[in-house]
């Protein structure tokens, strides 16, 4: 830096430590998915969460969380806009029924350049008085992870 250069930047209040510091990595935040779907529909309604902002609309689906792919490429379209997510899942045994992973595909109006992801996990509905599922294992899904802006 030349000595012109560093008076410049003394007159501005700036040290030449600052003028080379890097932005400040943007802070992550909290992202909360509630999705609820028919039995065996692909489009239901969610309710999203992030940090204090709260959305919430209709949830469509491409793909499935059950056979061979196991991969969905889900649209949440909310009042806030639209959030494009791909989720990857696995068929389970146990309780819950289906775990997997979610990341932010593209968004749109709030949801604009938002990167990240989290986990997954989808229950059926409920059982009958045979203890047999009411419906399809991915009926009510919770995702959790963590967002920033690009």
């Amino acid at each position: 830096m030349t000595p012109s250069a560093l008076m410049v930047l003394l007159l501005l209040g700036a040290t030449p430590a600052a003028a080379k510091a890097p932005p400040p990595a943007p802070a992550a935040e909290r992202a909360e998915l509630l999705v609820s779907f028919p039995p065996w529909s692909f489009t239901g309604t969610f309710t999203l969460s992030i940090g204090a902002r709260t959305d919430q609309g209709v949830a469509r689906d491409r793909g499935s969380l059950l056979g061979p792919d196991q991969q969905v490429t889900r649209v949440l379209e909310g009042t806030q806009g639209t959030l494009t997510l791909r989720l990857r899942g696995a068929s389970r045994g146990g309780f819950p029924q289906i775990v997997g992973r979610w990341t932010v595909l593209a968004g749109t109006g709030t949801y604009a350049g938002l990167a990240g992801g989290g986990t997954l996990t989808a229950v059926d509905g409920g059982r009958n008085r045979e203890d047999r599922p009411l419906g399809s294992p991915f009926e009510l899904q919770t995702l959790l992870g963590r967002v920033t802006r690009r």
